[in-house]
């Protein structure tokens, strides 16, 4: 079965889907003054789109407080505001516009999420983890789409704005949903599945990653773990057994543990083909049972994201063959480790972001898929690493020598990875530091081969995607 498009955040949802604005006032526990029986339209966050009817929710940053905004949408035609008790009322608002007092928006915003949540019963998964989070919920949602109709979390709406936008999508057809949990410091997790609840909790790795605010790897492991901690009794934590900081992670009494890995585990893999251009195949094991997988997908780190999403699968009772059809009709998708010929040449696009474990991960897939012949390695900075960035960018270094017959570095660290590549072994005149994006793609597009791999990543604020876009534009006209 196909699952359905689903619709962006800010969206209308159907009245019967949504609240009064007095269910919502009893829900974050605001003073209502008006119409309590109105329906609601839906909920945006977003003053550009709001649409009449709805209830808008102004947040607040560093560079923008959404209060400013409440006029507008009032005279847009929203039915509803909320509004931090030290936000002071225009004299211009409707009369028929309502004004809910909060003392934190935001907070607000993920309990009538909450309320809306509790509203459905579709069997809910959250994955949370340093690498691979996307692909793994692309992978579940393969799978469970075999089972009828769910869903599933949208772009990078994985944060404490984007997971409650997306709960907002459930309705009574939904008999699954599968939620991408990302955080940049500690209790955000523990938040999404506060107002989630899922009954499946994955874990998939733990690696150096958002060091600015989290300090040391053992903080971001423990930070991840806030999910398995939230799991209801009678839930499943479904751990990596190869991670010993995750293996680690405690869970509560009643909940059951499933455990996926490559050298342990409940859900194994094994005779795990070498990638090539096709994908690879791998021997799925559930229990002793056992079955032959092949996927479109590259390296052992995809093995990885293909076992956690069965586990999570079969702890749900998900049948064997849904399980395997689900995982071969996955394809990689959005700047993940994309692989596109071009005219005699190889494109791996895994530009969305980068780390030291998703660094590793995908110099380690190249090298098995080159073989004997060339890869052209295009890498910009790892950003938010804290203050061993400039240690971790020379292991970069030292590792894309291993792998990179040519290698082109972009960002203020690069001579970090340079340096780990010289002493390493790498040649000089294999090295190219580039100013720019173009000027990193007019090198490659300069050196390349037929037969030629090229890998082009970085952390998503280095926007390592203009690099492959310029060489598609390029090289693919022929």
């Amino acid at each position: 079965m196909i699952v359905r498009k689903l619709r962006r955040l800010s969206n209308k949802v159907t009245k019967r889907d949504f609240f009064t604005i007095g269910e919502i006032a009893r829900i974050i526990g605001a003073t209502l003054k008006g119409n309590s029986d109105a329906v609601l339209a839906g909920i945006s966050t977003d003053s550009r789109s709001i649409s009449p009817g709805q209830l808008f929710v102004p947040l607040t940053g560093e560079n923008f407080n959404g209060h400013d905004f409440i006029q507008a949408v009032a005279a847009k035609g929203a039915a509803a505001s909320l509004a931090e008790s030290d936000w002071s009322t225009p004299v211009t608002l409707p009369q028929n516009f309502i004004i809910l007092r909060v003392a934190d928006t935001l907070r607000a915003l993920g309990d009538i999420a909450a309320a809306q949540r509790k509203r459905h019963h579709p069997k809910m998964f959250a994955i949370t983890g340093s690498n691979g989070k996307t692909t793994t919920k692309e992978m579940l949602a393969s799978i469970l789409a075999g089972i009828g109709a769910g869903l599933k979390t949208e772009g990078n709406l994985n944060n404490l704005v984007g997971l409650p936008g997306m709960l907002f999508r459930l309705n009574s057809q939904h008999r699954w949903c599968v939620l991408e949990m990302g955080m940049s410091k500690p209790g955000e997790i523990d938040r999404l599945a506060e107002i989630s609840f899922p009954e499946i909790g994955v874990v998939l790795n733990v690696f150096p990653a958002h060091l600015e605010s989290m300090g040391n790897v053992e903080n971001v492991a423990k930070a991840k773990g806030e999910l398995l901690l939230r799991i209801p009794d009678g839930g499943v934590a479904v751990v990596n057994a190869d991670d010993p900081l995750v293996s680690a992670l405690p869970s509560p009494k009643g909940v059951e543990r499933v455990t996926f890995g490559i050298d342990s585990g409940d859900i194994r893999a094994s005779d795990i083909s070498p990638p090539g251009v096709a994908g690879q195949t791998f021997t799925l094991d559930l229990h002793g049972d056992r079955h032959k997988i092949a996927m479109k997908t590259y390296g052992r780190h995809t093995v990885y994201s293909a076992l956690a999403a069965a586990a999570a699968a079969f702890a749900a009772g998900t049948p064997p063959e849904i399980i395997c059809a689900g995982l071969e009709n996955f394809v990689l998708f959005d700047r993940r480790f994309c692989l596109e010929e071009l005219n005699g040449v190889f494109l791996v696009d895994d530009s969305y972001n980068a780390n030291p474990g998703s660094m590793k991960a995908a110099l380690s897939a190249i090298g098995e898929l080159k073989g004997s012949r060339r890869a052209l390695v295009a890498l910009g900075d790892m950003l938010e690493m804290g203050g061993n960035e400039r240690k971790m960018h020379h292991a970069l270094g030292i590792e894309a020598a291993s792998v990179a017959n040519r290698l082109y570095l972009y960002g203020e660290l690069s001579s970090e990875t340079a340096r780990g590549a010289l002493e390493a072994g790498m040649n000089s005149e294999d090295l190219i530091m580039g100013g720019s994006h173009a000027e990193i793609a007019d090198h490659i597009l300069a050196d390349i081969e037929d037969g030629d791999f090229i890998l082009v990543k970085g952390s998503r604020g280095m926007k390592m995607d203009k690099v492959a876009q310029r060489i598609r534009e390029r090289k693919g006209r022929g």
